[in-house]
C-alpha cells in the first residue's frame, strides 16, 4: 500500500509528462488536451498532498499549468469567460504556494 505522499508524488509526475507533452506540442488543441489531463493530475496531487511542501509543489504545477492553458485558450478563440475562470484558478493557486517552492 502507498502512503500519501507516494500518491501526491506520482500525481505530480504523471502531471508533469503531460505537461511536457504540452511544451512539445504545436497543435493548440493537443495542448489544451495535455494542460487538462495536467490540471486533472495536480489537482489530484493537490488533494492527496500530506506535507505543506507537497501541497505547495501541487499548487505551483497546478498555477502555471492553469496560466499556460488561458494562453492557449485565447490562440483557440474561446470565450473570455473561460479565460476568466482560469486566470483567477491560476491566481488562487499561485497564492496556496510556499515561500521556498520558487527557485529563482
Amino acid at each position: 500500500m502507498m502512503d500519501d505522499a507516494t500518491i501526491s508524488r506520482d500525481w505530480r509526475e504523471k502531471g508533469n509528462a503531460s505537461y511536457r507533452n504540452f511544451m512539445d506540442s504545436n497543435n493548440t488543441e493537443r495542448q489544451r488536451n495535455y494542460l487538462e489531463s495536467a490540471l486533472r493530475s495536480y489537482y489530484r496531487a493537490y488533494e492527496t498532498a500530506e506535507s505543506s511542501p507537497d501541497k505547495s509543489s501541487a499548487a505551483k504545477n497546478y498555477a502555471m499549468a492553469a496560466w499556460r492553458l488561458t494562453t492557449v485558450l485565447s490562440q483557440l478563440n474561446e470565450v473570455a469567460n473561460l479565460c476568466g475562470f482560469r486566470f483567477r484558478e491560476a491566481i488562487g493557486y499561485f497564492s496556496k504556494v510556499g515561500p521556498t517552492t520558487f527557485k529563482l
